[in-house]
């Protein structure tokens, strides 16, 4: 489970340690470690939980293909986030709900969130993206429960104002094009490995560092004493966006940096001090100034105002989880949600072997069949197995 090897190569990897005398007991096949994997985690989703423990939730939606969203909520003790010390990780996490739907409204969300507290308990944070739906829903849900505080994802908050402050600057359009197009012409030729990293289409800016890191580096390299001919050849257009450059870094790294402070200490009653304190420098720009003034006003508008009162700031860990999820799928992530999904709830925490035992025990195979039938219906790749058979369905 800690390595994320999908499940086929989880099959082959333990075969193989038989095959080299590592191991003498027979290995499970694929589709063995696949009904282990699911009946822990739908024991996840439905075993007894302590209401009484205040707990933080970790709301997002996933898609794949076909109309089903995935609407997922972690859970996560308040007391025993580790703020100061390290970021969260799954281990930290439990399995709130899972749940398919095909439309996703304010509403719908809204009553979710009503099942999910009959479960654990009503949750004292609420933390997601700026999803629309999800944020009227958390709202809707909260004007009738006092007390429960919301807070939007840091990473997801960065990146918007990163958005706003670059997408109309012709020149970071002008900077991304050439990128694009010294790319294009490298992709086939000897010098491919001098690419760019290729900028995503979908939430560009929740992964832009990955290209200021690769500009800056260039940068670093066309500055060298001697740079080499094809780092001219290629990237020497980059000259020409030397104050730009300087620009986007100073602003990614103040967004950077809120994140990485955030990530860790959470929201308190002096983060607006310690922000500040973690950038470098501002800079005298106004579209700098107002990437930092942004940044600014999350902080005031999400911390709380009671001495010793901590909030977490990022759902960096439900969107690692999400991904561990779509890994261990392998190729099936490629076909819709699956009862595979379940596999979320066997990836948080920490299982001794008594409770892998407890967890099979008091989930068969049929149970979990039961569940995905209830709650995901025909699949994509049930329908696909009609269409190919000839039935339309």
């Amino acid at each position: 489970m800690d390595s994320a090897l999908a499940i086929r190569g989880s099959a082959s990897a333990l075969a193989a340690f038989v095959a080299a005398g590592w191991a003498s007991n027979a290995m499970p096949c694929a589709t063995t470690i696949r009904s282990w994997m699911m009946r822990l985690g739908l024991y996840a989703l439905t075993r007894p939980v302590d209401c009484t423990v205040p707990r933080v939730w970790f709301i997002d939606h996933t898609i794949q293909i076909g109309a089903l969203k995935l609407l997922v909520i972690l859970g996560c003790p308040l007391s025993q986030v580790p703020f100061g010390e390290r970021a969260l990780t799954m281990k930290d996490l439990s399995l709130v709900a899972l749940v398919p739907m095909e439309k996703s409204t304010g509403d719908l969300v809204e009553r979710e969130l009503e099942i999910a507290a009959l479960r654990v308990g009503r949750p004292v944070q609420m933390i997601s993206d700026l999803g629309s739906d999800l944020q009227k829903g958390i709202r809707g849900y909260r004007d009738v429960r006092p007390g429960i505080a919301q807070v939007a994802d840091v990473a997801h908050e960065g990146a918007n104002l990163l958005r706003h402050a670059w997408e109309g600057d012709a020149r970071w359009v002008e900077f991304v094009a050439k990128l694009e197009e010294t790319s294009s012409k490298l992709r086939q030729s000897k010098d491919a490995y001098m690419k760019a990293p290729r900028l995503r289409l979908k939430s560009r800016f929740m992964n832009i560092g990955t290209q200021m890191r690769f500009a800056q580096k260039v940068m670093e390299l066309l500055d060298s004493e001697k740079p080499s001919e094809k780092t001219l050849k290629h990237y020497g257009w980059m000259r020409d966006f030397r104050t730009d450059l300087m620009n986007w870094f100073r602003e990614h790294g103040m967004v950077a940096s809120t994140e990485a402070l955030l990530r860790v200490e959470g929201l308190h009653q002096d983060s607006l001090e310690a922000v500040r304190g973690s950038w470098s420098e501002l800079g005298a720009s106004a579209r700098s100034l107002q990437v930092a003034v942004g940044l600014l006003d999350y902080v005031l508008k999400y911390s709380p105002t009671e001495p010793g009162v901590r909030y977490v700031a990022s759902t960096e860990v439900l969107e690692s989880s999400i991904g561990k999820w779509k890994r261990i799928e392998g190729p099936s992530s490629q076909d819709g949600i699956t009862g595979l999904s379940l596999v979320m709830g066997a990836a948080m925490g920490s299982w001794s072997d008594l409770e892998i035992i407890q967890a099979l025990e008091a989930v068969p195979e049929k149970k979990v069949e039961n569940w995905v039938d209830r709650a995901l219906g025909k699949t994509v790749q049930w329908l696909r197995r009609q269409f190919l058979g000839g039935n339309d369905a």
